[in-house]
């Protein structure tokens, strides 16, 4: 008896933003969801026993169950393997089964078919010009000898495959063997079988290149299905029309700009002009206060050190205008740019915050981050515990200093350094990203610039005076260099975050440890404090 395996764990990060809000299986296209076509075309072959592996969004798939009587199986390993590791997680289901994927759209039912003697055989059909898929050669007995990964002008693996009963077990045995060698769960299923090509037949099943669709891009979908934008029910399609009073036939060039770890936006065009959406998200989402947020973006805007913000809700999303060409400001070429950066801290520390902004105190903030990453890095508190302990001893010390010197809690940004100013192809800079915003001490944001570099002692020195106009006294040069290590801490532990999420950790982490050992011992010295 033949059954189906539908692999459907994957996030599809070039469909975004529309995979931010349900994974591409679930979109609907002329007028039908694609697993759920997927799925009726199987049944109406005679396949009852679907298999579905779900991980990225897999709540969205439950209702599968009960409208279809498919078999769901969690792959939560989803986000760092390969879709061999999908089929790994239903090996013991691989049968005569068709391996197919969730966001495959086949124009006639492939499954209806004669295959008298139960051959197994991957789909190909000749793809014209450059392809990304796998090119495929084959014997005169029409079994598969070669794979490329890539190729121009020539068959190439679309669509499902069908694997009987021999190769199955073969397939199995071979996974359980190697899974955990290193590299071999990160593969793509056919990677897999082409490095045991000798051990494993498939026959190629030739498709016309119009009866398969894998669609690569949105721009694809669109051109596929022209009312595709209409029908995605997206909240982000219907921000951004009733944002800019258009419709969606007018939204075009859609493509991701970053995807990190609290946020993922997007650039488009609407109309002639250029845009980028912000949508909240990511695994930090829960660690930023968007009142504060929200508040802090309104008051840039009206102050006029970031004009590139349209809108912001307090739910996290928000259109921007594209600041064209747009550079990160250099800082260390340009004492020009150096200057405006400073007096825009200087206007934002100048404006009255409401009751909606939060305060952001670095050392409890960095201690929260350094315990969610205990989870997968160990006892870090226990680790790092002297470092934590000078840095709490440091920060009260300088809280009374700051009361003594009259220096009070103002709204700050908490992430200033080059890469959150911009200026455009005017010369305009923008002061960008204020996700870290609250009520601090206005040296936190000289601070966090001078904490992710390993500048010098006199490059140091450079900043602190552009920031207060003048030579500081022995009072203020203490009190400032001590936020050095303050500052440090929290971007540290940041980074200790980020890695154990599986993020790249940013290429400030170690220098910020090194800052922090570098002037915690100097700056408790300072104060009188014992190392």
């Amino acid at each position: 008896m033949k059954n189906a395996i539908i692999l459907a764990a994957g996030k599809s990060d070039r469909f975004a933003p529309f995979t931010y809000e349900k994974p591409k299986g679930l979109f609907r296209v002329k007028g039908e969801i694609l697993i759920e076509r997927q799925i009726e075309q199987l049944k109406e072959s005679g396949i009852e026993n679907i298999y579905i592996v779900i991980g990225y969004m897999k709540e969205k798939f439950f209702y599968l169950e009960q409208k279809y009587g498919v078999h769901l199986v969690v792959n939560n390993e989803f986000g760092k393997k390969g879709n061999l590791y999908s089929l790994y997680v239903v090996r013991q289901y691989l049968s005569n089964s068709f391996i197919c994927c969730a966001d495959h759209y086949f124009v006639t039912n492939p499954f209806i078919e004669e295959n008298s003697d139960n051959r197994s055989y991957r789909a190909v059909s000749y793809q014209t010009g450059k392809f990304r898929e796998f090119g495929v050669m084959c014997s005169d007995a029409d079994a598969i000898t070669d794979l490329t990964i890539g190729g121009k002008d020539s068959l190439a693996m679309v669509g499902h495959a069908y694997m009987n009963e021999g190769f199955s077990q073969i397939f199995r045995k071979l996974m359980e063997s190697e899974i955990n060698d290193f590299g071999v769960a990160s593969m793509f299923w056919e990677e897999f079988y082409a490095k045991h090509m000798r051990q494993l037949t498939f026959y190629k099943k030739e498709f016309s290149p119009n009866a398969i669709l894998e669609f690569d891009s949105i721009d694809d979908l669109r051109m596929f299905d022209s009312e595709f934008l209409l029908n995605v029910d997206s909240e982000i399609i219907t921000n951004i029309c009733e944002t800019l009073k258009c419709n969606p036939y007018s939204i075009s060039d859609i493509s991701v700009i970053n995807a990190g770890l609290t946020n993922v936006s997007f650039a488009f065009e609407c109309n002639g002009e250029k845009y980028v959406y912000r949508h909240p998200g990511g695994t930090a989402g829960n660690l930023i206060d968007r009142q504060s947020e929200l508040f802090a973006q309104l008051a840039a805007k009206k102050i006029g050190i970031d004009k590139s913000v349209i809108h912001m809700e307090i739910a996290g999303w928000k259109i921007s205008h594209y600041v064209q060409n747009a550079q990160n400001c250099n800082f260390e070429k340009s004492n020009e740019q150096l200057t405006v950066a400073m007096k825009y801290l200087h206007r934002l520390h100048e404006v009255e915050p409401d009751e909606s902004v939060k305060i952001f105190d670095n050392v409890a903030e960095g201690k929260k981050l350094m315990d969610i990453a205990s989870a997968t890095k160990g006892n870090l508190r226990k680790e790092f515990a002297d470092l934590v302990e000078k840095v709490e001893r440091l920060y009260s010390l300088v809280k009374a200093d700051a009361k003594r010197l009259g220096y009070g809690l103002v709204l700050c940004h908490n992430d200033t350094y080059e890469l959150n100013y911009l200026y455009d192809e005017k010369g305009e800079i923008y002061l960008i990203d204020w996700e870290y915003t609250g009520l601090n001490y206005a040296a936190n944001d000289i601070g966090s610039i001078l904490c992710r570099y390993d500048w010098s002692d006199e490059q140091i020195e450079r900043y602190l005076k552009a920031f207060v106009g003048r030579t500081l006294t022995e009072d203020e040069h203490r009190y400032y260099i001590a936020f050095i290590p303050i500052s440090a801490f929290y971007f540290f532990c940041w980074g200790l975050y980020k890695g154990s999420v599986g993020e790249d950790d940013g290429f400030f982490f170690l220098s910020s440890y090194r800052n922090l050992v570098r002037f915690i011992d100097f700056a408790l010295k300072s104060y009188g404090e014992k190392e």
